[in-house]
């Protein structure tokens, strides 16, 4: 549409309104086009500038029967109205994805805490065993007949003796095999490879037959001290990982409320991190298209044939019914575990962009100045007051060096006399 030459003085205003944003530069002013996403202001500071330069646009109209300035005037106005209010930019399926972490974190921590649990009963039951003494000749070490229990030294002994005897008997038949081996070798690179493996595996039986008998002599105490040093270190080790799925659990129940809070926004905040949200946008289409794969692969596992087996009876009737075999068993935990993975990469994915938006809204989008002012302050005081304590030290150190001081003089004088 072309221009009313009355207006002229009101569309160079508004053009000047126009280009206002710092997204649009000086090539683009030179080029006469401009991108619609680059034309809303990107501070309350362009706000204003913006509605300034309207404002004597609207003054300089000479023709007020001009509709195609108004129509640009009501487009450039509702830019700036819409970038002074806020605006809900938070997303559901982010939510969603938060929310499913949390049911799996909560799974796992059941998983973890009955596995705490056990460990501790077998701690607490080491702790009640009966004074018990036991050695077993390495030749007489067998426990076949034995039900495991971790309830009685002497049979949780056996049971750790046979073990070592059994890791015994397997070095020497792999000694037998490289031997074997070594004797029908042709070229001297595979004797020089069998004899370094002949030698290993002899190495680790003397090792076995040595660590048999520092086991078997062990006295009941020291023997339950040791017991319960190896179920320590796990007990530690569960200890942390419940403890840290616990406060990561409670990190991400917390995420969810301060993302939804941050994610209100002024349309102008919204604007200048346009590129980022765009960025953040193409992390979560290819993190949910890796989870919808596997997803996919795990849901088309159940597309797979069951085993069938056909019984041929004499009367030449058939009969056709579906086993379990261990392929069948195969199958089912690769698709549990493509389901988990597709699970928790859909929630990594959420969290980590939840994560990052409510951090960066908070720190961007409200004044920390006073926060920051008031800490600097507290730190300062608390800073004057370590001086004057270590000062203060200083003096009553000082004080007593020379009681102490004039003591020993008074002392030498008395000596003396």
């Amino acid at each position: 549409m072309k221009t009313n030459p009355a207006n002229q003085d009101a569309y160079e205003l508004l053009d000047a309104a126009m280009t206002t944003s710092s997204h649009i530069t000086a090539e683009d002013e030179n080029k006469q086009t401009v991108n619609i996403d680059d034309v809303y202001p990107c501070s309350e500071a362009e706000c204003d500038e913006m509605d300034r330069l309207l404002e004597q646009a609207k003054a300089k109209v000479k023709d007020p029967n001009d509709t195609f300035f108004q129509e640009r005037y009501n487009e450039l106005q509702g830019i700036v109205d819409w970038s002074r209010k806020k605006h809900w930019t938070f997303k559901w399926v982010l939510i969603a994805g938060c929310i499913l972490s949390i049911f799996i974190m909560f799974y796992i921590s059941e998983e973890v805490s009955g596995d705490r649990q056990s460990i501790e009963s077998k701690v607490n039951a080491i702790k009640n065993w009966e004074k018990q003494d036991t050695t077993i000749v390495f030749a007489e070490c067998n426990v076949d007949s034995l039900t495991y229990t971790i309830k009685s030294h002497n049979i949780y002994k056996a049971f750790a003796l046979n073990s070592i005897k059994n890791g015994y008997e397997r070095s020497l038949e792999e000694i037998e095999n490289y031997k074997h081996s070594l004797d029908t070798a042709k070229s001297s690179e595979r004797k020089e490879y069998y004899e370094k493996q002949v030698k290993k595996w002899e190495e680790t039986a003397a090792g076995l037959l040595k660590h048999y008998d520092e086991v078997n002599e062990m006295s009941f105490k020291k023997y339950r001290k040791q017991a319960i040093k190896s179920y320590k270190s796990e007990l530690r080790a569960a200890r942390r990982l419940d403890r840290f799925i616990w406060i990561l659990f409670i990190y991400v129940l917390l995420l969810t409320p301060f993302y939804i809070y941050s994610s209100h926004q002024y349309g102008y905040y919204i604007t200048r991190y346009r590129a980022e949200r765009a960025k953040l946008d193409k992390l979560q289409k290819w993190g949910f298209r890796v989870a919808a794969l596997f997803l996919g692969a795990g849901l088309a596992m159940a597309l797979l044939p069951d085993t069938k087996v056909t019984t041929y009876y004499s009367n030449g009737s058939t009969s056709t019914h579906t086993e379990s075999n261990p392929i069948n068993m195969m199958i089912l935990a690769l698709k549990l575990m493509l389901l988990a993975a597709a699970a928790c990469i859909f929630s990594f994915v959420c969290i980590f962009i939840m994560s990052y938006v409510t951090i960066t809204s908070f720190k961007r989008n409200h004044d920390w100045s006073a926060v920051a002012q008031k800490t600097k302050s507290i730190a300062g005081q608390a800073t004057d007051i370590a001086k004057k304590a270590a000062s203060k030290a200083a003096v009553i150190v000082e004080e007593k060096i020379q009681e102490q001081k004039q003591l020993k003089d008074g002392s030498s004088k008395d000596s003396e006399v």
